[in-house]
């Protein structure tokens, strides 16, 4: 399925934001998301203009605020945003504020990514229902495991809303797989591949889902023994 970048990149220079960027095109990406949420909405707006110009215009490119604004504040910069078409704007809000989600989407101008930190299947029924989300993004290891992640991507469904996930790539791979909705896959690894045998494999923008049982991984023993305090 598609797969994307994501990556903590707030606080990289402009230059090491680019060099990063590159890094992921050599690694097979097709699409990337990058961090907002600086000290200024000029230095957002400037820093991925410079991230579209680099890409180019059909470039898939995400943003991620992290919960930084309130209501107010992320459709200002969802507006400042617009120009540069960013795929979606990501958690503008913290995840309790479903009214506000609402607002920034119709109000804002971008479609929104959000999810992350909702645990339960009812807590994204009521997202959804309220019009605060246009990519339904669950997180398994936070939203009550694998068969909850499935129920509330068959949710999404229901309301003909693609569902893209957060974190732990190497088991979501096989869920999304299974998804007809699926948007995007994020592989944010934090370095933690090489203590799997055979990390998640992508081709040319595409990740590759395993044909091993159950979830289909294994793990480097060795290397993890490691690591023992």
């Amino acid at each position: 399925m598609p797969c994307y970048a994501g990556g903590v990149d707030l606080d990289l220079p402009l230059d090491k934001l680019l060099a990063q960027t590159d890094a992921n095109l050599k690694k097979g990406f097709r699409a990337i998301k990058m961090k907002v949420g600086r000290k200024s909405l000029g230095e957002d707006v400037a820093r991925l203009a410079a991230m579209r110009e680099h890409l180019g215009a059909e470039f898939a490119l995400m943003v991620d605020a992290n919960m930084k604004w309130t209501a107010d504040q992320a459709i200002r910069a969802a507006r400042a945003f617009t120009p540069y078409h960013p795929l979606w704007l990501e958690e503008p809000l913290i995840p309790d504020d479903v009214a506000g989600h609402a607002r920034v989407l119709r109000d804002g101008g971008l479609p929104i990514a959000a999810g992350e930190n909702l645990r339960t299947l009812w807590e994204f029924k009521h997202l959804i229902e309220s019009g605060g989300v246009s990519f339904p993004e669950p997180d398994v290891t936070n939203c009550g495991g694998v068969t909850s992640f499935m129920k509330i991507a068959h949710l999404a469904e229901a309301f003909n809303l693609p569902v893209t996930s957060h974190g732990a790539h190497d088991v979501t791979v096989q869920l999304l797989a299974s998804t007809p909705n699926c948007a995007y896959l994020e592989a944010h690894g934090f370095g933690l591949d090489r203590y799997i045998a055979q990390p998640l494999e992508i081709q040319d923008g595409f990740a590759l889902a395993p044909s091993r049982a159950g979830h289909g991984i294994e793990f480097e023993w060795q290397r993890l023994a490691k690591e023992q305090a």
